[in-house]
C-alpha cells in the first residue's frame, strides 16, 4: 500500500523538474536575445555618435567677429579674415614663409580634414592699447606727461599669433614702438599748439600712426587711431608756462591792438583825403560855375547898359557913393570935381 502511494510523488516530482528546467531554458534565451538586442542598439548609437563626431571634425564655423588661422600638421595653410580686408594681403607678402599661405575673405561654413586640420581663432573686434605715463618735451622745451590710447586690430591672424602670440603680447609690442615715434612727432609742436590746436596734433599723429603700421605691418596687426587722452604738466614748469602763455597772450593782444590802430590811421588817411579832394572838387566846381554866372552877368550888364550909357555911368556912380562915403566920411575935393556932378544940383 505505501509503496504505491510513492510512486506517484515521484512522477510529480520529476514533470515539475522538467518544467522548471524548460521555464529556465525559455528565460535564458529570451534574455540573450534582449541582450544581443541592447548591444545592436549600443553598437548603433556608438556609431551614430561616431558618424557625428566624424562629420563635426570635417567643417569649422567662423563667426562675423572671429578670425581664423588653418593648420595642417603644424603649419598654417589659409587664413580667414573680414571681407574688407586689404591689409592681410599686404602684410602676406611681407614675410616669405607666408608665401603660399590662402587668405580667404569670407567667413561661415569651411571644410577642414579631420585630425589633420587645426583651427585657430581670434577676433576681429577692434582692440585697445592704453600706455603707460610718459614725458614728452615740446618744441619750445616744456615738458609734459602724457597717457596715449590706440584702438588696434587683428588683419593677418597668422603673423599674429607667429609674431606675438597673445593680446597682451601685442600691447606690449606696440608699447615699445609708440612712445618713440609719437614722441619725435610731438616735439615738433609747441607747447601752445600741443595744448589748444586739435587739428595739429591730430595732423602729427595721424603721421606717427601711418609710421607705427610700417613698423607694426609685419606682426599682423594694423592701428585705427591714436590719441592723447590725459596731459599732465611738471609741478616746476607750471609757473614758467603760465607766464609763457601770459606772455604769448599779451604779444597776440598787443599785435591786434597795432593792427586794430593801423588800420584806423589808414581808414582817418583815407577819409581825409577822400573830404580833402571832395571839397576841392566842390571849390573848383562853384568856381566854376560862379565864373559863367558872372561873365553871363557881364554879358547882360554889358547889353543892357550899352543901351543907354548915361544910365550906367549914373548907376556905377551911385555905387560908388554907396561903397566910399557914409555918414562920417569927410570928403576935400573941388567943387569942380567931376565925381561930384551929381551933388552940383543939389
Amino acid at each position: 500500500m505505501d509503496i504505491h502511494q510513492g510512486e506517484p510523488k515521484q512522477e510529480s516530482m520529476n514533470d515539475d523538474r522538467k518544467k522548471f528546467e524548460q521555464k529556465f531554458q525559455q528565460n535564458s534565451q529570451d534574455m540573450k536575445n534582449q541582450i544581443k538586442k541592447n548591444m545592436r542598439f549600443v553598437g548603433f548609437i556608438i556609431l551614430f555618435i561616431i558618424a557625428i563626431s566624424l562629420l563635426s571634425n570635417c567643417f569649422y564655423i567662423v563667426k562675423e567677429n572671429e578670425l581664423a588661422t588653418v593648420r595642417e600638421f603644424g603649419d598654417i595653410k589659409t587664413i580667414v579674415v573680414d571681407a574688407g580686408n586689404t591689409n592681410a594681403q599686404l602684410q602676406n607678402d611681407l614675410d616669405s614663409r607666408f608665401k603660399n599661405v590662402k587668405i580667404v575673405n569670407q567667413k561661415g561654413l569651411h571644410f577642414k580634414v579631420p585630425f589633420i586640420t587645426t583651427v585657430e581663432k581670434d577676433t576681429s573686434k577692434l582692440l585697445t592699447y592704453i600706455s603707460n605715463s610718459a614725458q614728452i618735451n615740446t618744441k619750445d622745451k616744456i615738458k609734459y606727461q602724457i597717457n596715449m590710447y590706440a584702438q588696434w586690430e587683428i588683419t593677418h591672424p597668422g603673423l599674429f599669433r607667429s609674431a606675438l602670440g597673445t593680446v597682451n603680447g601685442a600691447n606690449q609690442k606696440i608699447d615699445e614702438v609708440a612712445y618713440a615715434v609719437v614722441i619725435e612727432k610731438v616735439n615738433s609742436l609747441t607747447s601752445l599748439e600741443f595744448l589748444t590746436d586739435k587739428d595739429a596734433l591730430n595732423e602729427v599723429l595721424d603721421v606717427a600712426i601711418t609710421d607705427l603700421n610700417s613698423k607694426l605691418a609685419s606682426q599682423g596687426i594694423f592701428i585705427k587711431d591714436m590719441d592723447v587722452y590725459r596731459t599732465i604738466l611738471p609741478i616746476s614748469n607750471i609757473e614758467s608756462t603760465y607766464k609763457k602763455m601770459i606772455a604769448e597772450r599779451e604779444a597776440i593782444a598787443q599785435q591786434i591792438r597795432s593792427e586794430g590802430l593801423e588800420l584806423y590811421q589808414n581808414t582817418v588817411a583815407d577819409t581825409d583825403r577822400n573830404v580833402a579832394e571832395i571839397k576841392a572838387s566842390a571849390i573848383e566846381e562853384s568856381e566854376k560855375i560862379r565864373g559863367e554866372a558872372d561873365a553871363t552877368a557881364l554879358e547882360v550888364y554889358a547889353v543892357g547898359f550899352s543901351k543907354d550909357p548915361v544910365f550906367y555911368e549914373y548907376w556905377r556912380t551911385l555905387i560908388s557913393y554907396e561903397k566910399t562915403i557914409d555918414e562920417n566920411s569927410v570928403i576935400y575935393l573941388n567943387s569942380d570935381n567931376e565925381y561930384l556932378k551929381y551933388f552940383k544940383n543939389n
